[in-house]
């Protein structure tokens, strides 16, 4: 059972393609294991495509009609490789980075994405919790496997945090299994040592 889900405004700007790229792929991974947040983002593109109906047509330019002839005898783009045939389908053909600690039984790995958002993949171990940290933005996590929990509940596979305050109670690895998550945020402010440490960087 997915207890958590995106907001209502994060769903819209799914289906809108206005989500950054990065927190696309943390919204996509929950939506492929959803079947309520599929049936949501289904609704809000049919109201899109009313909505479109009711617009009044806008005369296309004179060259239109021969820019789009000239696409159409382009060569299809080459679907990119299956690069991650263990991860759900939304991640399975993202470039990802090596692993790196971020601290104490805690890793992550990096993927390339265009937008202000960043994202990769967290991985920690039982016991383990990240650290205190702020939002500057919009932060989406999407739990693959294992479970961990914060101020705000558990969080189980398939389930999405999206918090809405800073993370005063930083979220703790809980059970015996180590916790996968993706993870994307627009921009994360850490606290004491660390955030020091972020801001001497200039991160």
């Amino acid at each position: 059972m997915i207890h958590h889900h995106p907001t209502e405004t994060t769903l819209a700007a799914y289906a809108t393609g206005t989500l950054p790229e990065a927190l696309a792929l943390v919204a996509a991974t929950h939506i492929a294991r959803c079947a309520a947040c599929r049936q949501a983002v289904a609704t809000l593109e049919a109201t899109g495509g009313a909505v479109l109906d009711e617009v009044t047509p806008v005369a296309l330019s004179g060259e239109a009609l021969d820019r789009l002839l000239v696409r159409m005898d382009e060569p299809p783009r080459a679907v990119p490789p299956v690069l991650n045939p263990e991860l759900p389908a939304p991640l399975s053909r993202v470039s990802l980075g090596r692993w790196w600690p971020v601290g104490p039984g805690v890793r992550y790995r990096p993927w390339r994405a265009s937008g202000v958002a960043w994202g990769g993949l967290l991985l920690a171990q039982p016991g383990r919790s990240l650290p205190r940290h702020g939002h500057a933005g919009l932060e989406l996590t999407c739990v693959l496997s294992g479970r961990f929990a914060d101020g705000s509940g558990e969080f189980a596979p398939g389930d999405l945090s999206e918090p809405v305050t800073d993370h005063d109670q930083p979220p703790l690895v809980i059970g015996t299994q180590p916790c996968l998550c993706i993870i994307a945020s627009e921009g994360m402010r850490l606290r004491g040592l660390l955030g020091f440490a972020q801001r001497m960087i200039g991160r």
